[in-house]
């Protein structure tokens, strides 16, 4: 799969709060693709976007974690193992680990 279908399937999750993909809206950053590892990498732009206060990172958190579960939800039976990972501080939203669970 190219980085361009990625995307496109990613233009269906929507923005809870904007109700705008998260493709147009910029909270993708960037699509990598390793054929050899049969790996897509998926950086999303969470922590860019959220004020650096706690209450604005509390309030964020909910809307991100939903972001993610509907990422989930449109990539899981198109792609083999992918990941989801911000952009600026690389924390992985998926999958979780096993001690997150």
């Amino acid at each position: 799969m190219r980085a361009e279908e990625v995307l496109n399937l990613l233009r269906k999750v929507k923005n809870p709060f904007t109700e705008m993909d998260i493709v147009r809206e910029g909270l993708v950053s960037k699509v990598e693709i390793d054929e050899d590892e049969n790996k897509v990498t998926i950086y999303v732009a969470f922590a860019r976007n959220t004020p650096l206060h706690p209450f604005a990172m509390a309030v964020n958190w909910p809307l991100q974690a939903r972001i993610v579960e509907d990422m989930v939800n449109v990539l899981e039976d198109r792609l083999g193992y992918f990941e989801i990972v911000d952009d600026t501080t690389l924390q992985r939203y998926y999958p979780l680990d096993e001690t997150e669970v």
